[in-house]
């Protein structure tokens, strides 16, 4: 099969693929076994004289005993396979799994065991990760102001105050807030001053901007770094498109103390945003979408969408915690068509009606694995932010959260049918985006929650994988355009269309709410 049919397995796919926890680590006896059988042959050997060195015991019968004893072993099972089986010992037992590392994972690796684990620590959690961090990404910006003239004059535009506003939330602490933009029309004066809840205008419709939904956006960096400027230019596509963009910034690590905390950021941004459009936008006139016969939709269609939340890396695993109890707290109310007491159609901005993740480290035990394979598992503030024990691990990662509390629900309601009927009634669609060269968070993160979501009952949730893109590459395409962001609005042309299909009664059009 060639790699025009299979565009997607590829030499860096499939080694991702068998990256920890899904192999065993680097450097570790098991791991020699299948790359290096030479090696374990001598480690048998070595094995099979320290064990009877140790014993230090002559007799023939105890020492069959102990042999019997030890081929219970898996090591040592494996280790007596090599020395019975001489012709393993002229290839690798895994011809797939990667004996040497890339270059870049050689250097990470290498800084990872010379520096002071002590040093690694307090650099960690005295914010010094945040600012390494934040200056590379200032660094690289004149780079790619030469590079594209075009997204530097976009960039600048959507930077003053005449386009972007300002929202405080939480406690106003510095990094609380949200980047708002809307789209211009020729008939609606914006207002140029930053705003608040204060100084939005309320009195009435007539100066409100009309837009076919929103775009809440949680940026990544690793949890410990990383701004609501650094990822501006994602607001252009949407923006064109006549949606109004929110990115949203929040306390990272070391101000923010765990996960949860940022959580909590989010929601708080999530609830003042819905105050805010409440004064400042409409949704498109409800004739708008009466329009979309026959479910021909298209970048010109000037339909009602909805609210996407969407995040990247880190911030694809932050808001999907925040979509994850947006669905606890609806299955604790049994309640299809209400959240928090709001009718969806008189309050449109008060819940997601897509979640999209991109690129997201989704199960925090499995990527504490694949960080310590790269050696940046001390210095990454994931370990603190999520817990440092594995159990923390597993409460911060959403599908594992979602299965707690859905056996919490079902002890109420007795009735797993029931469960997955209200899971499906209750959750819009999904869609989980991921590089499939990816060597940040492999694509397997994706691949393993789309499967756990799943069993969970949330069977609207859609994967995309994109052929020959890495990490940053996926979010860069939403900047510059690309592959990434065609995926995207293409897979929400499909949802509108299925919705419109459902939406008919008889050949007449009726008017949809959200599933969430």
């Amino acid at each position: 099969m060639t790699n025009q049919q299979q565009p997607l397995l590829t030499h860096e796919s499939v080694a991702l693929s068998l990256a920890p926890p899904r192999a065993p680590p680097r450097d570790s006896i098991i791991r020699n076994l299948y790359t290096n059988p030479r090696s374990a042959a001598r480690l048998s050997h070595l094995f099979t004289s320290t064990s009877n060195n140790e014993d230090d015991v002559d007799d023939p019968e105890h020492t069959t005993k102990t042999s019997s004893y030890e081929s219970h072993n898996l090591q040592s099972r494996f280790l007596q396979l090599l020395q019975d089986g001489n012709h393993l010992l002229h290839h690798s037992i895994h011809p797939h799994l990667p004996s040497s590392l890339s270059l870049p994972d050689q250097l990470i690796r290498f800084i990872g065991r010379t520096l002071p684990l002590e040093w690694q620590h307090r650099n960690r959690d005295n914010g010094n990760f945040r600012s390494v961090a934040d200056g590379m990404v200032k660094l690289s910006c004149p780079m790619i102001a030469l590079s594209n003239l075009r997204l530097t004059h976009e960039f600048l535009n959507l930077s003053s105050t005449k386009r972007r506003r300002r929202i405080r939330y939480g406690d106003h602490h510095a990094m609380q807030y949200i980047d708002l933009f809307l789209p211009q029309h020729d008939d609606t004066q914006q207002e140029s001053q930053p705003s608040t809840r204060n100084n939005s205008s309320s009195d009435g419709s007539g100066n409100k901007v009309p837009v076919r939904g929103t775009l809440f956006f949680v940026h990544g960096g690793a949890w410990g770094a990383g701004h609501p400027w650094m990822y501006r230019l994602v607001a252009p596509a949407f923006l064109a498109r006549n949606f109004a963009v929110a990115i949203v910034g929040y306390r990272t690590y070391p101000d923010s103390v765990n996960i949860d905390v940022q959580v909590d950021d989010i929601r708080l941004a999530f609830d003042e945003l819905e105050d805010v459009l409440n004064e400042c936008v409409v949704p498109v006139a409800d004739d708008a979408m009466d329009r979309e016969a026959a479910g021909t939709i298209d970048d010109n269609d000037n339909g009602w969408v909805g609210n996407i939340m969407m995040g990247h890396s880190s911030g694809a695993h932050i808001a999907l915690l925040l979509f994850v109890n947006m669905l606890s707290e609806r299955m604790k109310s049994s309640s299809s068509s209400h959240l928090s007491g709001k009718e969806c159609n008189q309050y449109p901005w008060s819940l997601p009606h897509y979640f999209v993740g991109l690129s997201g480290p989704y199960d925090i035990s499995d990527h504490f694995d694949f960080e310590a394979g790269r050696g940046v598992e001390q210095i990454s503030p994931m370990k603190p932010i999520c817990g440092y024990t594995r159990l923390n691990f597993d409460r911060a990662s959403p599908a594992k959260r979602l299965l707690t509390n859905l056996a919490s629900f079902r002890e109420q309601v007795d009735s797993a049918d029931s469960t997955n009927q209200t899971m499906q009634q209750i959750t819009p669609p999904m869609l989980l985006v991921h590089g499939i060269e990816d060597p940040v968070v492999p694509f397997t993160a994706t691949s393993d929650a789309a499967r756990k979501l799943k069993s969970c009952g949330l069977t609207d949730c859609h994967e995309i994988y994109l052929e020959k893109t890495e990490h940053q590459e996926v979010i860069m395409q939403f900047m510059m355009g690309g592959p990434a962001m065609d995926a995207v609005f293409d897979w929400l042309r499909g949802q509108r269309r299925h919705q419109n299909a459902i939406g008919r009664d008889g050949g007449r059009k009726v008017k949809l709410q959200s599933r969430l």
